[in-house]
């Protein structure tokens, strides 16, 4: 029998697929805190985690994952700029997720769900150099 939640629509059953399968509650960007320190693949310290978007990878749109909550707290309810990346990039980070790097003197990065590695003792470890962070 296989251990596939019956309920995901991922059709992916590789150990990878089934990690990512729903970023809700697998794959380590659910692990993600802000605050954590962030290292690239080389081990060099990028910075630190300033926002974490979970996305949905089975979604078909990105329709209903931006945000467009005008209550009491909606000065937080986004605190990430997508408008500096390019428009294809936008879509794909806010269906698969990402995170947004706080960068010290330097522009803030921001990485897509699957460039982390995994996440343990307050730091999250990229597949990926620095360089190939947007």
């Amino acid at each position: 029998m296989s251990e596939r939640d019956p309920l995901s629509m991922s059709t992916d059953n590789t150990a990878q697929g089934r990690a990512d399968a729903d970023t809700v509650e697998g794959g380590p960007i659910s692990k993600v805190m802000i605050g954590d320190s962030v290292v690239d693949s080389t081990g060099k310290e990028v910075g630190s985690v300033k926002f974490v978007k979970m996305g949905d990878p089975n979604a078909a749109t990105t329709k209903g994952q931006w945000s467009d909550n005008t209550g009491l707290l909606s000065a937080w309810a986004n605190d990430f700029d997508l408008g500096q990346l390019p428009e294809q990039a936008q879509g794909e980070f806010m269906r698969v997720g990402f995170i947004h790097i706080d960068v010290s003197l330097a522009a803030d990065k921001f990485a897509g769900a699957g460039m982390i590695e995994r996440v343990a003792d307050n730091t999250v470890h990229l597949n990926v150099p620095e360089a190939n962070l947007i």
